[in-house]
């Protein structure tokens, strides 16, 4: 693969309106000699591209009646459950999944990252394709997760300006944010005494 800067000009046009694995119709001639032209592959390298992950997660909620170590208990049994084959994770979270993404067995569809709490997006980070997370703790309850696939995607103009537009009120937050304890501080009163001897 080489940039098409770094190409003559004559064989960027000869192939510019060929498909991959096409042969250009016509022999080239240069100052070289004669050529013979085929597109072998071709990647926009302008795109933005991101990695996309396809989950799936049981969703169990924290209440006066379910603790925190009964709801890990319960999916780590599911866990063991579907390892050993009793059951699969779209059963599981059809019955269990506290969630409106039960009736779909827990199915989330493609995310990219950035779409979830940082506790969730790290469990899925250390997972292999097919592989089931330990419960993970969030604000939300307690999670079961599942991966089930990966991919690199091009985003179209309307998801980038999307993503730039979260990037954007992202910086901006953290702006807000150092300029409010910049203020705090500056209205802040801190008078420092000796100890009574």
């Amino acid at each position: 693969m080489r940039a098409a800067d770094r190409l003559p000009d004559v064989f960027v046009k000869a192939v510019h309106l060929l498909k991959v694995g096409d042969i250009a119709p016509d022999l080239l001639r240069s100052g070289a000699g004669f050529h013979v032209l085929k597109l072998v592959d071709r990647k926009d390298i302008g795109a933005f591209t991101v990695q996309q992950v396809h989950t799936r997660h049981i969703l169990l909620r924290l209440s006066a009646e379910l603790t925190a170590e009964a709801a890990t208990r319960r999916l780590e049994q599911f866990k063991r459950d579907i390892l050993t084959g009793k059951t699969t994770f779209e059963q599981l979270a059809r019955v269990n999944s506290e969630d409106s993404s039960a009736a779909q067995g827990g199915d989330l569809g493609w995310t990219s990252a950035g779409q979830f709490v940082p506790e969730f997006e790290d469990a899925i980070s250390r997972l292999d394709v097919g592989g089931i997370s330990d419960p993970v703790v969030t604000r939300f309850g307690i999670h079961l997760i599942q991966l089930v696939e990966r991919r690199e995607t091009t985003l179209d103009r309307k998801q980038q300006r999307e993503q730039a537009r979260n990037i954007l009120r992202e910086k901006k937050f953290e702006d807000a944010y150092v300029d409010w304890l910049r203020d705090l501080h500056g209205q802040a009163y801190i008078e420092l005494r000796d100890p009574p001897q």
